[in-house]
């Protein structure tokens, strides 16, 4: 990553213009519209790390009795903004009341949400953005333990900064398929699209070999026409439709919406967006029933 500040060319050029007292910096003017160009045509940085043995892994490892998901699946997907708003607490104890799953993008390790939900679930934590004092990332609690967990990891390129996606794996009551469930909280601060979809390209291999019903949920960032088009072909092209919302009260930027849920072998039956002011992102509430 190339980092602005801390560029200072030596022997700098400067000349005063007459009766103006003002000093131009040549290797300056030169300097900017280089970087920029740089920035455009190195294309960038961008590393979507896959766990090898994640697709490996799929329907392999046993799981203990009665570690089964039951029934219709109602699950929760919020962008928690870190946890750091007041009420946030207070919000998801009266939102995530009997999920089975909830997908938890900006989740901050040193809040302890899942203490906030009235139900015991099991965490799964995939790291993202980590200071000295705390660590977020996507966080998946669930209604039983998973069968296999891994985490996937893109990188902001123009930050520098890492954006997880967290894959889990569960049993299905009186089914001998699995449920695959991503939680993901897509790349954002990019000039081009190739680091967004080399993010959503570390799942095609997943998504090809999984045979049992898929949902993906989570922050997706579509800001843009571009942005959602690459998202709606990647999603068509494995077999996922997006879930609707009336009224549509998701959170947008440029007029789209940001947040989503996409399902594969799995029908809403109920959906619902749920505003709240203790995150700059609302909570989706979905109710699935298995096909």
């Amino acid at each position: 990553m190339i980092r602005v500040g801390h560029l200072h060319p030596r022997n700098t050029k400067t000349t005063t213009m007459p009766n103006k007292g003002i000093r131009i910096n040549y290797w300056g003017l030169l300097f900017v519209p280089l970087l920029v160009l740089l920035l455009i045509t190195a294309g960038p940085e961008v590393r979507a790390r896959q766990d090898q043995g994640c697709a490996d892994g799929l329907g392999q490892l046993s799981t203990r009795t009665g570690e089964a998901l039951q029934g219709e699946l109602d699950i929760l997907s919020w962008n928690i903004q870190k946890a750091s708003n007041t009420g946030w607490a207070e919000d998801l104890a009266q939102i995530a009341g009997g999920v089975q799953l909830a997908f938890i993008q900006e989740a901050s390790l040193q809040a302890d949400i899942p203490s906030a939900i009235p139900l015991p679930l099991v965490q799964a934590f995939a790291a993202g953005y980590t200071t000295d004092s705390q660590q977020t990332g996507v966080m998946t609690l669930s209604a039983s333990s998973p069968s296999l967990h891994c985490n996937f990891t893109a990188w902001e390129p123009l930050l520098g900064t890492p954006k997880a996606t967290s894959i889990t794996e569960y049993p299905l009551q009186d089914r001998d398929d699995r449920l695959l469930a991503i939680n993901l909280h897509a790349v954002n601060f990019t000039l081009g699209l190739e680091n967004f979809q080399q993010q959503f390209g570390a799942l095609a291999d997943l998504l090809r070999r999984h045979e049992g019903p898929v949902i993906l949920a989570g922050d997706l960032n579509t800001w843009s026409e571009k942005r959602q088009s690459l998202v709606d072909d990647f999603m068509r092209e494995h077999g996922l439709g997006a879930v609707s919302f009336e009224p549509d009260l998701r959170t947008t930027a440029f007029g789209r919406a940001l947040d989503h849920v996409y399902v594969r072998g799995l029908r809403a039956t109920f959906a619902q967006v749920i505003p709240v002011t203790s995150s700059d992102h609302n909570p989706l509430r979905v109710r699935l029933a298995v096909q």
